[in-house]
Protein backbone atom coordinates (compact mmCIF):
# COMPACT_ATOMS: atom_id res chain seq x y z
CA UNK A 1 0.00 0.00 0.00
CA UNK A 2 1.36 3.10 -0.97
CA UNK A 3 1.83 5.93 1.35
CA UNK A 4 3.50 9.40 1.90
CA UNK A 5 6.28 7.52 4.04
CA UNK A 6 6.24 4.43 1.36
CA UNK A 7 4.94 1.03 1.30
CA UNK A 8 3.12 0.53 4.98
CA UNK A 9 2.33 -3.52 5.69
CA UNK A 10 -1.31 -4.18 6.82
CA UNK A 11 -3.56 -7.46 6.97
CA UNK A 12 -7.43 -7.68 7.42
CA UNK A 13 -9.56 -9.85 8.70
CA UNK A 14 -13.41 -10.55 8.29
CA UNK A 15 -15.79 -8.91 6.13
CA UNK A 16 -15.39 -5.43 5.21
CA UNK A 17 -19.03 -4.51 5.74
CA UNK A 18 -18.62 -4.39 9.52
CA UNK A 19 -17.49 -2.04 11.55
CA UNK A 20 -13.71 -1.44 10.96
CA UNK A 21 -11.46 -1.70 14.06
CA UNK A 22 -7.93 -0.36 13.55
CA UNK A 23 -5.85 -2.42 15.73
CA UNK A 24 -1.88 -1.27 16.55
CA UNK A 25 0.98 -3.81 17.76
CA UNK A 26 3.09 -3.05 20.79
CA UNK A 27 6.80 -2.20 20.62
CA UNK A 28 9.31 -3.78 18.51
CA UNK A 29 5.80 -6.04 17.23
CA UNK A 30 4.50 -6.98 13.57
CA UNK A 31 0.97 -7.46 13.53
CA UNK A 32 1.44 -11.43 13.78
CA UNK A 33 2.38 -10.74 17.62
CA UNK A 34 -1.55 -10.90 17.60
CA UNK A 35 -2.95 -13.49 19.46
CA UNK A 36 -5.26 -16.09 16.60
CA UNK A 37 -7.99 -16.36 19.13
CA UNK A 38 -7.81 -12.84 19.94
CA UNK A 39 -8.46 -12.32 16.29
CA UNK A 40 -10.98 -14.94 14.96
CA UNK A 41 -12.90 -13.70 18.28
CA UNK A 42 -13.26 -10.19 17.26
CA UNK A 43 -14.31 -11.43 13.60
CA UNK A 44 -17.04 -14.02 14.95
CA UNK A 45 -18.82 -10.90 17.19
CA UNK A 46 -19.00 -8.96 13.61
CA UNK A 47 -16.45 -6.47 13.40
CA UNK A 48 -13.72 -6.11 10.66
CA UNK A 49 -9.63 -5.73 11.36
CA UNK A 50 -7.07 -4.14 10.02
CA UNK A 51 -4.32 -4.79 11.85
CA UNK A 52 -1.20 -2.78 10.12
CA UNK A 53 2.40 -3.24 11.15
CA UNK A 54 3.96 -0.69 12.23
CA UNK A 55 6.85 1.34 10.88
CA UNK A 56 10.06 -0.12 11.62
CA UNK A 57 8.41 -3.96 12.02
CA UNK A 58 6.91 -6.41 9.85
CA UNK A 59 6.97 -5.44 6.00
CA UNK A 60 6.21 -1.86 6.72
CA UNK A 61 8.96 0.51 6.21
CA UNK A 62 12.15 0.66 8.08
CA UNK A 63 14.69 3.67 9.17
CA UNK A 64 17.85 4.29 9.06
CA UNK A 65 18.86 6.53 12.28
CA UNK A 66 21.32 4.86 14.02
CA UNK A 67 20.74 4.35 17.88
CA UNK A 68 23.42 3.26 20.15
CA UNK A 69 22.75 1.63 23.36
CA UNK A 70 24.43 4.50 24.83
CA UNK A 71 21.72 7.19 23.11
CA UNK A 72 18.97 5.02 24.38
CA UNK A 73 20.33 4.81 27.89
CA UNK A 74 20.67 8.68 28.28
CA UNK A 75 17.26 9.08 26.27
CA UNK A 76 15.45 6.99 28.81
CA UNK A 77 17.29 9.11 32.04
CA UNK A 78 16.39 12.36 29.97
CA UNK A 79 12.79 11.58 29.63
CA UNK A 80 12.40 10.41 33.78
CA UNK A 81 13.73 13.39 34.43
CA UNK A 82 11.62 15.55 32.98
CA UNK A 83 13.53 16.48 29.99
CA UNK A 84 12.95 16.48 25.76
CA UNK A 85 14.26 13.57 23.63
CA UNK A 86 14.76 14.04 20.02
CA UNK A 87 14.05 11.15 17.21
CA UNK A 88 14.30 9.87 13.88
CA UNK A 89 10.61 10.43 14.46
CA UNK A 90 7.36 10.06 16.99
CA UNK A 91 4.34 9.10 17.87
CA UNK A 92 2.80 11.76 15.75
CA UNK A 93 4.58 9.99 12.66
CA UNK A 94 3.23 6.88 13.63
CA UNK A 95 -0.27 8.10 14.12
CA UNK A 96 0.01 9.77 10.62
CA UNK A 97 0.77 6.52 9.04
CA UNK A 98 -2.31 5.13 9.96
CA UNK A 99 -4.50 7.98 8.41
CA UNK A 100 -2.73 7.33 5.82
CA UNK A 101 -3.89 3.97 5.46
CA UNK A 102 -7.14 4.42 6.58
CA UNK A 103 -7.33 7.12 3.55
CA UNK A 104 -5.79 4.71 1.28
CA UNK A 105 -8.28 1.75 2.14
CA UNK A 106 -11.46 4.59 2.31
CA UNK A 107 -12.01 3.72 5.58
CA UNK A 108 -13.51 7.60 6.62
CA UNK A 109 -13.84 6.14 10.10
CA UNK A 110 -13.17 3.69 12.57
CA UNK A 111 -12.65 2.26 16.48
CA UNK A 112 -8.87 2.30 17.05
CA UNK A 113 -7.55 -0.14 19.58
CA UNK A 114 -3.81 -0.84 20.12
CA UNK A 115 -1.77 -2.67 22.90
CA UNK A 116 1.32 -0.85 24.80
CA UNK A 117 2.89 0.48 22.02
CA UNK A 118 -0.21 0.53 19.52
CA UNK A 119 -2.46 2.12 22.60
CA UNK A 120 0.04 5.21 22.71
CA UNK A 121 -0.36 5.32 18.91
CA UNK A 122 -3.54 5.16 19.13
CA UNK A 123 -4.41 8.03 21.56
CA UNK A 124 -2.44 10.23 19.73
CA UNK A 125 -4.48 9.47 16.82
CA UNK A 126 -7.65 9.68 18.55
CA UNK A 127 -6.25 13.50 19.11
CA UNK A 128 -5.30 14.36 16.17
CA UNK A 129 -7.95 12.94 14.16
CA UNK A 130 -11.23 12.43 16.17
CA UNK A 131 -13.66 13.54 13.66
CA UNK A 132 -12.41 9.42 12.17
CA UNK A 133 -12.40 7.75 15.46
CA UNK A 134 -15.39 6.27 16.28
CA UNK A 135 -13.88 4.95 19.17
CA UNK A 136 -10.80 4.30 21.29
CA UNK A 137 -9.74 1.32 23.04
CA UNK A 138 -6.17 1.19 25.14
CA UNK A 139 -4.79 -1.98 26.18
CA UNK A 140 -1.71 -2.78 28.60
CA UNK A 141 -0.45 0.81 27.84
CA UNK A 142 0.56 4.90 29.57
CA UNK A 143 -0.09 8.04 28.68
CA UNK A 144 3.67 9.30 28.62
CA UNK A 145 3.92 10.31 32.16
CA UNK A 146 7.16 8.87 33.54
CA UNK A 147 5.57 8.72 37.35
CA UNK A 148 2.94 5.89 36.07
CA UNK A 149 4.07 4.58 33.57
CA UNK A 150 7.13 3.34 34.43
CA UNK A 151 7.31 -0.72 35.81
CA UNK A 152 9.93 -2.57 37.47
CA UNK A 153 13.24 -2.92 36.94
CA UNK A 154 13.73 -6.71 35.99
CA UNK A 155 10.69 -5.81 33.51
CA UNK A 156 12.54 -3.19 32.14
CA UNK A 157 15.50 -5.13 31.60
CA UNK A 158 13.85 -7.80 30.05
CA UNK A 159 12.60 -5.19 27.28
CA UNK A 160 15.48 -4.00 26.81
CA UNK A 161 17.64 -7.28 26.54
CA UNK A 162 18.92 -7.57 22.81
CA UNK A 163 18.00 -11.09 20.80
CA UNK A 164 21.00 -13.79 20.03
CA UNK A 165 22.74 -12.77 16.50
CA UNK A 166 21.80 -15.37 14.27
CA UNK A 167 20.33 -17.59 16.21
CA UNK A 168 17.83 -20.65 14.94
CA UNK A 169 14.04 -20.67 15.68
CA UNK A 170 14.60 -22.55 18.76
CA UNK A 171 17.01 -20.21 20.36
CA UNK A 172 14.51 -17.04 19.48
CA UNK A 173 11.82 -19.12 20.72
CA UNK A 174 13.50 -19.67 24.31
CA UNK A 175 14.40 -15.62 24.30
CA UNK A 176 10.83 -14.61 23.58
CA UNK A 177 9.58 -17.33 26.40
CA UNK A 178 12.39 -15.36 28.89
CA UNK A 179 11.17 -12.05 27.95
CA UNK A 180 7.30 -13.31 28.16
CA UNK A 181 8.07 -15.57 31.35
CA UNK A 182 9.11 -11.95 32.88
CA UNK A 183 6.74 -9.41 31.71
CA UNK A 184 3.67 -11.77 30.57
CA UNK A 185 1.11 -12.74 32.94
CA UNK A 186 2.72 -15.55 35.21
CA UNK A 187 1.91 -19.36 34.70
CA UNK A 188 1.13 -18.33 30.95
CA UNK A 189 1.77 -21.11 28.75
CA UNK A 190 2.85 -19.49 24.51
CA UNK A 191 2.48 -21.94 22.19
CA UNK A 192 5.46 -22.46 19.77
CA UNK A 193 3.08 -21.02 16.71
CA UNK A 194 2.28 -17.65 18.84
CA UNK A 195 6.70 -17.29 18.70
CA UNK A 196 6.58 -18.73 14.91
CA UNK A 197 4.60 -15.93 13.48
CA UNK A 198 6.79 -13.05 14.79
CA UNK A 199 10.30 -14.74 14.03
CA UNK A 200 9.09 -15.35 10.27
CA UNK A 201 7.88 -11.77 9.95
CA UNK A 202 11.31 -10.81 11.29
CA UNK A 203 13.42 -12.80 9.55
CA UNK A 204 11.79 -12.27 6.12
CA UNK A 205 11.46 -8.16 6.47
CA UNK A 206 15.14 -7.81 8.07
CA UNK A 207 14.07 -6.33 11.03
CA UNK A 208 16.83 -5.55 13.80
CA UNK A 209 17.42 -4.69 17.28
CA UNK A 210 17.52 -0.30 15.94
CA UNK A 211 14.30 -0.56 14.71
CA UNK A 212 12.82 -1.41 18.66
CA UNK A 213 15.31 0.76 19.53
CA UNK A 214 14.28 3.76 16.99
CA UNK A 215 10.22 2.74 18.16
CA UNK A 216 10.84 3.28 21.71
CA UNK A 217 12.87 6.62 20.83
CA UNK A 218 9.52 7.85 19.44
CA UNK A 219 7.97 7.08 22.87
CA UNK A 220 10.00 9.13 24.54
CA UNK A 221 10.22 11.99 21.85
CA UNK A 222 6.66 12.13 21.95
CA UNK A 223 6.60 12.96 26.07
CA UNK A 224 3.80 12.77 28.09
CA UNK A 225 0.08 13.19 26.23
CA UNK A 226 -2.41 13.87 29.89
CA UNK A 227 -3.04 16.91 28.31
CA UNK A 228 -3.98 15.87 25.08
CA UNK A 229 -6.14 12.99 26.62
CA UNK A 230 -8.24 15.57 28.57
CA UNK A 231 -9.43 16.54 25.15
CA UNK A 232 -10.98 13.79 23.74
CA UNK A 233 -14.39 13.36 24.15
CA UNK A 234 -14.92 9.71 22.22
CA UNK A 235 -16.25 6.84 24.07
CA UNK A 236 -13.27 5.34 25.01
CA UNK A 237 -12.43 1.21 26.99
CA UNK A 238 -8.94 1.01 28.50
CA UNK A 239 -8.30 -2.68 29.17
CA UNK A 240 -5.12 -3.35 32.10
CA UNK A 241 -3.77 -6.50 33.66
CA UNK A 242 -3.33 -5.80 37.71
CA UNK A 243 0.07 -7.46 37.44
CA UNK A 244 1.39 -5.61 34.98
CA UNK A 245 5.32 -5.30 35.47
CA UNK A 246 6.01 -3.46 31.87
CA UNK A 247 3.20 -0.60 32.32
CA UNK A 248 1.98 -1.00 36.06
CA UNK A 249 -2.15 -1.05 36.93
CA UNK A 250 -1.68 2.67 37.79
CA UNK A 251 -0.68 3.70 34.14
CA UNK A 252 -4.07 2.15 33.00
CA UNK A 253 -5.70 3.75 35.59
CA UNK A 254 -4.54 7.15 35.06
CA UNK A 255 -5.81 7.21 31.17
CA UNK A 256 -8.92 6.22 32.35
CA UNK A 257 -8.64 9.32 34.91
CA UNK A 258 -7.51 11.78 32.11
CA UNK A 259 -10.30 11.28 29.37
CA UNK A 260 -14.03 12.48 30.51
CA UNK A 261 -16.48 8.80 30.66
CA UNK A 262 -13.90 6.42 30.06
CA UNK A 263 -14.85 2.71 31.65
CA UNK A 264 -11.48 0.90 32.88
CA UNK A 265 -11.48 -3.18 32.98
CA UNK A 266 -9.15 -4.42 35.64
CA UNK A 267 -8.43 -7.60 34.51
CA UNK A 268 -6.67 -9.48 37.23
CA UNK A 269 -3.50 -11.29 37.48
CA UNK A 270 -2.74 -10.37 34.05
CA UNK A 271 0.99 -9.06 32.51
CA UNK A 272 1.97 -7.68 29.94
CA UNK A 273 -0.09 -9.59 27.08
CA UNK A 274 -2.77 -10.97 25.64
CA UNK A 275 -3.30 -14.73 27.63
CA UNK A 276 -5.45 -17.12 27.06
CA UNK A 277 -7.42 -17.50 30.09
CA UNK A 278 -8.75 -13.76 29.62
CA UNK A 279 -8.87 -13.39 25.52
CA UNK A 280 -13.07 -14.22 25.83
CA UNK A 281 -13.60 -11.48 27.89
CA UNK A 282 -11.42 -8.65 26.89
CA UNK A 283 -12.68 -9.35 23.16
CA UNK A 284 -16.07 -9.62 24.48
CA UNK A 285 -15.34 -5.96 26.12
CA UNK A 286 -14.00 -4.56 22.79
CA UNK A 287 -17.02 -6.15 20.53
CA UNK A 288 -19.06 -4.56 22.78
CA UNK A 289 -17.87 -1.13 23.70
CA UNK A 290 -17.12 -0.54 19.76
CA UNK A 291 -21.40 -2.18 18.75
CA UNK A 292 -22.28 0.57 21.50
CA UNK A 293 -20.58 3.29 19.74
CA UNK A 294 -22.39 2.19 16.62
CA UNK A 295 -25.60 2.42 18.41
CA UNK A 296 -25.53 5.90 19.90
Amino acid sequence: MSTNRGLLSYHTYGDPRMPPVVLLMGLGLPAAGWPRGFLERLVQKGLYLIAPDNRDSGASPVCTEQVTTARLLTSIVRYVMGGTVSAEYRLEDMARDVEDLMHALNIKRAHIAGVSLGGMIAQVFAARAPHRTLSLTCISTATGNPRTGLGNLSAIRALLQKQPDGSDDESLRNYFRYVMGIIGTQGEVYDDSFFDGIIKATRENGITEECRSRQLMAILASGDRRNQLKQLVMPTLVIHGTADPLLPFRAGKEIAACIEGARLLPVEGMGHDLPQRHLEMITDAIAEHCYSRALR
